[in-house]
C-alpha cells in the first residue's frame, strides 16, 4: 500500500525566488575528480523491523551516499509538502517495477547538478549574443508584446526533476538495475519580472490544466530517456535497464495539502517510454469546504470527531486532519490535536478518550495517525493500521 508522507504541516513551505538558482560548476565535484585511491567498502543499510516498507539504502564506508543534486530540490520546490510527497511517493510507485527484496536504493548519480539547472530552464536557441540553452526541457518563451504576455502564453510546465537509482547485487558489487525519474509539474506557473533597477515586479500566475501537464510530461520523459541512454553517460550503463517515470502535479502555493501523482510510465530496455497508466489520488484537508463538497460522508465523520474532542475541554480545541485518497476512497487519515498542557494525568485521560472516539467515528480498515501536541512538545501518538488494534504512546 502506498503510504503518506507524514502528518499535516500546514505552514511547512519553502520560499522560492522568481528565477532558477545559478549553479557554478565548482560547487559539486564529479565522482571521477573526487575519487580516492583507497578502496571503498560498499554495503547496504541494516534491515530494521518496522521499516520493512522502505528500501534498504546503499552505504559507502558506512555512510549514506548522497546524490549529485543534493539539496537542489529544496531550492526548486516551493512547498515542502509537495517535495516530501514526491520523494516518498516515487519509492512507493517504484515497488511495482523494482521489488524491495531484490533492489536497493541510492540517490541519483547520473544527472549532474549543472544539467538539472539547464534541463529545468526554458529551451532557448543560440543567438549572436548568447549561447542559448538547447537542453532546456521547458517550452521556449512565447510570443507577445510585453513580459507578461510572453510568459503566460508559454508557461513553464516542469517545476522539478528527481532521479532515484535502484541497484542490484552482482557478485558482491552493486550495479544499476533501474532508474526512477520523478517529473514534478506545475499546476500553476508563478512568474515576475526583474526590473531595470534589480527589483522585481508583482507575482503573476498562469493556471496549467492537467491535459497540458501530461502532454509535456510524455514529451519530457522521452527526451530524458534518450539522454540517459547515451553511451557517454556512465559508459552506457543505463542502456539496458528500465527507466520508470512518475508524473506529479504540485499544489498551488497557498494549498495546505500536497499535490498528487497523476500518471506513471516506463521505458523498458531498447524501447521508448510507454505503458502510461493514470493514477487517481487526492489529499483533502479536514475541516474544509473542499473536503465537504468532494467527500461529504468522511467530512461529516470528521466533524463529529471534532465535536467529541471539543466537548472534552472547556475551551475550544482546533483539530486538523489530512485525508489521503486512492480511487476515491480514503486510505489514510492524519490528525493533529493541539492542547493546553495542565497535567500528565489529564493527557493520559484525554488520549484514552481520543482512542475511544477514533474507534467510534472511523471505520476499522482506515489507517489513522493522531498526534496530540502542546506548547511543551508532542504529548501522545496514536497509530492504527488497517484492521489492527491502535498503538498508543504517551511521551
Amino acid at each position: 500500500m502506498w503510504r503518506k508522507t507524514g502528518l499535516v504541516g500546514i505552514s511547512a513551505v519553502l520560499l522560492l525566488s522568481g528565477c532558477l538558482p545559478g549553479m557554478s560548476s565548482d560547487e559539486e565535484e564529479s565522482p571521477e575528480e573526487n575519487q580516492e585511491e583507497e578502496e571503498t567498502t560498499v554495503e547496504v543499510s541494516p534491515d530494521i523491523p518496522g521499516l520493512d516498507e522502505y528500501y534498504r539504502s546503499i552505504l559507502e564506508d558506512g555512510q549514506y551516499v548522497h546524490g549529485q543534486s543534493r539539496g537542489f530540490s529544496t531550492e526548486m520546490t516551493y512547498n515542502r509538502l509537495d517535495l516530501e510527497r514526491l520523494e516518498t511517493g516515487m519509492q512507493e510507485i517504484a515497488v511495482d517495477e523494482f521489488s524491495q527484496d531484490d533492489y536497493f536504493f541510492r540517490e541519483g548519480r547520473y544527472i549532474t547538478r549543472d544539467e538539472l539547472n539547464s534541463w529545468l530552464s526554458r529551451q532557448e536557441d543560440a543567438s549572436e549574443d548568447e549561447e542559448g540553452n538547447p537542453d532546456g526541457l521547458n517550452p521556449a518563451l512565447g510570443d507577445g508584446d510585453d513580459f507578461e504576455a510572453r510568459e503566460s502564453s508559454s508557461p513553464r510546465t516542469l517545476s522539478n526533476l528527481i532521479e532515484h537509482n535502484y541497484m542490484v547485487e552482482d557478485g558482491g558489487d552493486y550495479e544499476p538495475g533501474g532508474v526512477m525519474i520523478g517529473l514534478s509539474m506545475n499546476s500553476t506557473y508563478y512568474f515576475r519580472e526583474e526590473l531595470d533597477d534589480g527589483s522585481y515586479g508583482p507575482w503573476l500566475e498562469e493556471t496549467i490544466d492537467q491535459e497540458t501537464s501530461m502532454e509535456d510530461a510524455e514529451r519530457i520523459a522521452q527526451e530524458i530517456t534518450e539522454r540517459l541512454r547515451s553511451e557517454e553517460r556512465g559508459d552506457g550503463v543505463l542502456e539496458d535497464v528500465p527507466i520508470m517515470f512518475s508524473v506529479f502535479r504540485e499544489a498551488p502555493r497557498d494549498a495546505s495539502v500536497p499535490g498528487e501523482f497523476i500518471a506513471t510510465g516506463i521505458a523498458q530496455p531498447g524501447n521508448d517510454v510507454g505503458g502510461w497508466n493514470e493514477v487517481d489520488e487526492n489529499h483533502y484537508l479536514f475541516p474544509s469546504s473542499t473536503a465537504t463538497d468532494a467527500q461529504r460522508s468522511d467530512a461529516e465523520a470528521f466533524d463529529s470527531f471534532q465535536t467529541d474532542i471539543n466537548n472534552f475541554f472547556e475551551n475550544f480545541t482546533g483539530v486538523v486532519g489530512e485525508g489521503y485518497y486512492q480511487n476515491g476512497e480514503m486510505r489514510e487519515l492524519s490528525i493533529e490535536i493541539p492542547i493546553r498542557f495542565y497535567s500528565k494525568t489529564e493527557v493520559i485521560a484525554f488520549t484514552q478518550f481520543v482512542v475511544d472516539r477514533m474507534e467510534a467515528r472511523f471505520p476499522s480498515e482506515m489507517e489513522i495517525e493522531i498526534e496530540i501536541n502542546s506548547t511543551q512538545g508532542q504529548e501522545a501518538l496514536i497509530v492504527r493500521e488497517s484492521g489492527e488494534d491502535p498503538y498508543t504512546h504517551i511521551y
